[in-house]
C-alpha cells in the first residue's frame, strides 16, 4: 500500500491526492462559494445534456444540489436558509431565493438540497421549463437518453447520460 501511495504522490503530487480520489465532484460543499460553483456546474452541464439530447437548450429556474454526506447536508441547509425563504419540501428543503441567480440566460429562483442518497452520485439536477408537457413528450420522448418516470400525482421526463454527472427533468405539472 505504501508503494501505491508513493507512486500516486509522484504522479499527481502530494497536495492533489485527496482531490483526485474524491468520489463526488464538489462534495463535501463547505460554504456558499462552493455551493454557487455547484449551482453553476449543474446549470452548464444540464444545458449541455439537453442540447446533446434534443438539439436545443431549455430554460432552468429551479435546481437541486445533491448532498452526499449527512454533515454536508446539515451545512448546506444552513447555507441555503440564508439565501431565501422556505418554499416547499421533497426529499429535502427547497428555498425561494431572495436574489435570483442569473446564469447563462437562466434565472434560478429556487434551490433545493437533496438528502443524501447512495443512488444519487451526481452533483445535482434541474427542472427544465416547458410551456406544455404533453406536446414536448410526444415530440421528444423517442430521443436517446430520455425516459418517463411515473409518480402517483404526476409524471416526469428524465434526461440522463452516463457521461454527465447531472440529471434533468421536465415535470408534468
Amino acid at each position: 500500500m505504501v508503494f501505491i501511495l508513493d507512486l500516486l504522490n509522484r504522479l499527481i503530487g502530494d497536495n492533489d491526492i485527496d482531490s483526485k480520489m474524491k468520489h463526488y465532484r464538489f462534495s463535501p460543499i463547505e460554504d456558499e462559494k462552493h455551493l454557487l460553483d455547484a449551482v453553476r456546474y449543474v446549470v452548464e452541464h444540464a444545458s449541455d445534456l439537453c442540447d446533446k439530447t434534443i438539439g436545443m437548450r431549455l430554460p432552468i429556474s429551479s435546481l437541486t444540489i445533491f448532498a452526499h454526506y449527512s454533515d454536508e447536508y446539515d451545512k448546506l441547509i444552513k447555507i441555503v436558509k440564508k439565501l431565501g425563504k422556505p418554499f416547499n419540501e421533497n426529499n429535502g428543503p427547497r428555498i425561494e431565493l431572495s436574489k435570483p441567480i442569473k446564469l447563462s440566460g437562466n434565472i434560478i429562483r429556487h434551490i433545493r438540497i437533496r438528502i443524501p442518497d447512495p443512488y444519487r452520485m451526481q452533483v445535482g439536477c434541474c427542472d427544465f421549463d416547458v410551456k406544455s408537457y404533453d406536446p414536448f413528450k410526444k415530440k421528444y420522448l423517442k430521443c436517446k437518453n430520455l425516459r418517463v418516470i411515473k409518480r402517483p400525482e404526476y409524471e416526469m421526463i428524465e434526461f440522463f447520460d452516463p457521461d454527465y454527472d447531472v440529471l434533468a427533468y421536465i415535470v408534468s405539472n
